[in-house]
C-alpha cells in the first residue's frame, strides 16, 4: 500500500489537484478534505491527474464521484486526467467512465478547460 499524496495547483481559472500513490478506504478522506477546502474556497472547476495513482477501490471512485456533483452542483466541473491501470478498468467495467470527462494526459484537460473558459464568457 502507497501512502496518498494530493498536490494542488492553482490556475486563473480551475485547479490542477494531483494524485500519486493509493485512493482507497484508508486515504479517500485526506483526498475529500482537500477538495472540500477547494470547493469552499471557491474552485469549483477541477482537473484531477491519476497518472500517479497506483491503486484506486470503489471508495476512490465514489470520493470521484461526490466531488464531481458538487462541482456541478455550484455550476463548475471536473476532469480526470490520465486514467490507466486499475481504475481505468474499474471506471469501464462499471460504465462510470461515461460519468466523467477523461483526457489522456493533463495537458489535454488544460486544452479542454481553456475552451471551456473562453467558451462560457
Amino acid at each position: 500500500m502507497t501512502r496518498l499524496s494530493v498536490t494542488v495547483s492553482d490556475h486563473p481559472q480551475f485547479s490542477v489537484v494531483s494524485l500519486i500513490g493509493d485512493l482507497d478506504k484508508l486515504s479517500a478522506p485526506q483526498f475529500e478534505e482537500a477538495l472540500a477546502e477547494l470547493l469552499t474556497q471557491g474552485h469549483v472547476r477541477i482537473i484531477i491527474d491519476t497518472a500517479g495513482l497506483g491503486f484506486c477501490d470503489s471508495t476512490g471512485v465514489w470520493a470521484l464521484l461526490t466531488t464531481m456533483r458538487r462541482t456541478y452542483e455550484q455550476n463548475g466541473w471536473l476532469r480526470l486526467a490520465g486514467v490507466h491501470g486499475f481504475l481505468g478498468r474499474l471506471l469501464e467495467l462499471t460504465r462510470l467512465g461515461e460519468a466523467f470527462p477523461i483526457d489522456a494526459d493533463v495537458s489535454e484537460s488544460l486544452r479542454q478547460a481553456s475552451m471551456k473558459s473562453v467558451s462560457a464568457s
